[in-house]
């Protein structure tokens, strides 16, 4: 994700902006400068560190946006590896690590689960728990695919 911002710098040209006056080609050159920073804290953290370095120079904020176009992308880059294992796992309707990963997994977003589930997986390191049964679920789905795209043909 990305964040643009538009700064205008300058005492004079701060003022012409919130009259609604036009720049000079000079001064769009000059005073109004565009950035991108690639999270928002870095932004924040530029806006701080201008503010201390030039105290004088007044500036301000124009425009800011996100680039919703990169979020969108970065979503459809990220791999759902639940998709990938309900198509290859054998038995994944009934499988109870299936279950119980399930039941990590609200736990771990401090959604609501069942008293049992909680008696259950009291003490537990839901984080690391939860990662070696994905682990394990994902390897023999894996398994499954590998074996069903590339069979073993005897010679």
């Amino acid at each position: 994700m990305s964040y643009q911002a538009r700064i205008i710098f300058g005492k004079e040209q701060v003022k012409k902006f919130h009259k609604n006056e036009l720049f000079a080609d000079f001064e769009r050159s000059i005073n109004v400068k565009e950035y991108t920073f690639e999270a928002n804290a870095e932004s924040v953290a530029f806006y701080k560190g201008i503010g201390e370095a030039i105290e004088r120079l007044e500036f301000e904020v124009i425009r800011e946006s996100e680039d919703k176009i990169n979020i969108e992308k970065e979503d459809e880059d990220k791999f759902n590896y639940w998709v990938f294992i309900e198509k290859y796992f054998p038995k994944y309707h009934s499988c109870d690590n299936v279950l119980l990963s399930n039941i990590l997994t609200k736990k771990l977003y401090g959604e609501k689960i069942c008293k049992r589930d909680k008696k259950y997986i009291k003490g537990w390191d839901i984080r690391k728990e939860l990662f070696e049964l994905d682990k394990k679920l994902l390897c023999e789905a894996f398994e499954n695919y590998f074996e069903t795209v590339y069979p073993v043909i005897n010679s």
